[in-house]
């Protein structure tokens, strides 16, 4: 295979843990992309508590109120522009400010007000005025920590905001930790709009968080994490009966308890995560990383936003000077980051099974371009070269996947090569040989890309029904002057030619390459000497203005 095909190489990483961990990437992602939702809704229930100034409470309290809900407030919108979500954001924000000025203006709207509320609850009840200061100083920390972890995330400090946000949303949930372990109101009620607003506006700060570490080594790691996960679940059981029993034999020190609680929650969680993470780096079962996660998602993104576009190399046939064919290679035009190269996406492609959607992706663009050049002089006859990854074989649909693409193309078969690399072969049951036969059946020529590359088991040289042999640049490019390049290309040339497979060098670069290659024997030879890869109406043009003139050979 050319450097820039779909194939397969050699690696440690495990694929089908690697697949099982983007499918939950996936999910992530789909939460990632719905941040947006949540920043509003924190907005909007911000909006409806906000204090009203013609409340006759202490300014401390309503200060308090009025900063909380403004971090909350600012926090989601700032959220709603780094999604990408600008006019959605501008329309809530101008919806708040006006929604903020007519509740400010109208006196009845403090019946219905967050703060009045929990003023008349809590006089109703006859709270202590200590725990009714720190209703508010609850939501106030809330949204200091809110603030603190978005600044922090600004600034590149992932795992610290993180850590920030951890403590952020146990400190709603600190009522009700108390609750199990016995304490009523430790610390006051929280308003039910500050709680919802605060952990909605952490939730989505959280959401932005799923796909770095430390985060993603609870979210994304591989099934050996399900231990993990369950050992954070019961531990964190097991410290809140340990709170419980605590009161039952005193009651000093009872509201340190829920934060003895959150503490060692928080502490389990980074202590199994990080021990998780230093013996994976080391497992058998080796998976992406989080942010190989993310670019797979991106390959995942352009895919469905047509992104990837085709390129055509041209092929030489040494014998009559003529172009033979061309090797389909794919590319990815990235919207911020231009042309990314195949060797950055296609590894990663291949461990999560995006692979399969993108190689189908390939062969139908490619077969119904070229079956565009069906009543072109040069063109039209010559035949289209295209890469076939292992995973496609392995899905079990690939001979009916092709077969359909040429019918709805109106490609002929007889145009069309499907390469596959050694690997495809390698502890075949024989099921792989077989869709061989199938395709050859049907037409459709096969050749063996990067030969001599991979595990070179010449059995499978006799059993399938191949036409072509590339020979690897890797081989190509030390040529002329490396005599074991030399003699191995020598022998591959011979072993090739006398299974009846016609052979074809790539990545010749130059004279002296291409005059070795002919003289011991290669037939066709493509490589940036003859051109570059071409995008279709570029191949149509360098066709008209080379061919069928002499070809350099």
């Amino acid at each position: 295979m050319s450097q820039n095909g779909i194939g397969d190489k050699t690696a440690p990483l495990n694929e089908n843990a690697t697949q099982r961990q983007f499918m939950r990437h996936r999910l992530v992602r789909k939460v990632q992309d719905n941040t947006h939702f949540l920043a509003m809704t924190s907005m909007v229930c911000g909006l409806l508590g906000f204090p009203h100034y013609l409340l006759d409470v202490d300014n401390t309290v309503w200060l308090a109120q009025l900063l909380t809900y403004l971090t909350f407030i600012l926090v989601s919108y700032n959220l709603l522009l780094e999604n990408g979500r600008t006019n959605l954001a501008m329309l809530t924000m101008s919806l708040v400010t006006v929604s903020l000025f007519v509740v400010q203006l109208s006196p009845y709207a403090a019946d219905f007000n967050d703060t009045a509320h929990l003023l008349r609850m809590s006089s109703d009840i006859q709270v202590h005025h200590f725990t009714r200061v720190l209703e508010y100083a609850a939501g106030a920390l809330l949204a200091c920590l809110i603030a603190t972890s978005y600044l922090f995330q600004r600034s590149g400090w992932l795992a610290t905001s993180q850590a920030i946000l951890y403590v952020a949303v146990m400190i709603p949930l600190i009522p009700l930790l108390g609750f199990f372990c016995g304490v009523a109101q430790p610390y006051g009620i929280m308003s039910p709009l500050t709680t919802l607003s605060g952990l909605l506006c952490a939730f989505s700060l959280l959401a932005k968080h799923a796909s770095h570490p430390p985060m993603s080594y609870l979210l994304l790691m591989d099934d050996n994490g399900k231990q993990i996960r369950f050992s954070i679940v019961f531990l964190s059981f097991f410290a809140i009966m340990l709170a419980r029993a605590g009161v039952e034999f005193g009651d000093s020190m009872l509201r340190a308890l829920p934060v003895v609680v959150v503490v060692s929650i928080l502490a389990i969680i980074y202590t199994m995560t990080a021990t998780y993470y230093r013996k994976g780096q080391s497992s058998e079962h080796v998976v992406l990383p989080a942010a190989d996660m993310d670019f797979a998602s991106q390959v995942e993104t352009a895919l469905d936003n047509n992104q990837f576009y085709m390129v055509y190399q041209p092929q030489i046939d040494f014998e009559t000077g003529k172009l033979k064919g061309v090797e389909a290679l794919v590319r990815w035009r990235h919207p911020t980051k231009g042309i990314i190269s195949p060797d950055k996406f296609i590894r990663v492609a291949e461990l999560t099974g995006l692979i399969v959607p993108l190689g189908n992706w390939v062969m139908r663009t490619a077969c119904a371009e070229a079956a565009k050049w069906n009543n072109d002089p040069v063109l039209g006859n010559i035949e289209l070269a295209v890469n076939v990854s292992a995973h496609q074989l392995k899905s079990g649909t690939l001979v009916d996947d092709i077969l359909q693409i040429l019918e709805e193309t109106g490609l002929a078969p007889q145009r069309l090569v499907v390469e596959l690399t050694e690997s495809a072969f390698v502890q075949d049951d024989g099921q792989n040989a077989s869709m061989m036969h199938q395709l050859k059946d049907a037409g459709i020529k096969l050749a063996i890309d990067d030969f001599g590359t991979g595990y070179s088991c010449l059995s499978y040289l006799r059993d399938i029904p191949g036409d072509y042999l590339k020979i690897d640049r890797s081989f190509v490019m030390e040529l002329p002057g490396h005599d074991k390049a030399e003699a191995v290309i020598q022998a591959i040339v011979s072993l090739g030619k006398s299974l009846g497979y016609r052979i074809i060098a790539e990545g010749v670069e130059t004279e002296a390459q291409s005059t070795f290659v002919k003289a011991i024997g290669v037939d066709i030879v493509q490589g940036f000497l003859y051109s570059r890869p071409l995008e279709a109406e570029a191949l149509q043009d360098w066709a008209a203005e080379n061919l069928p003139a002499t070809i350099p050979h």
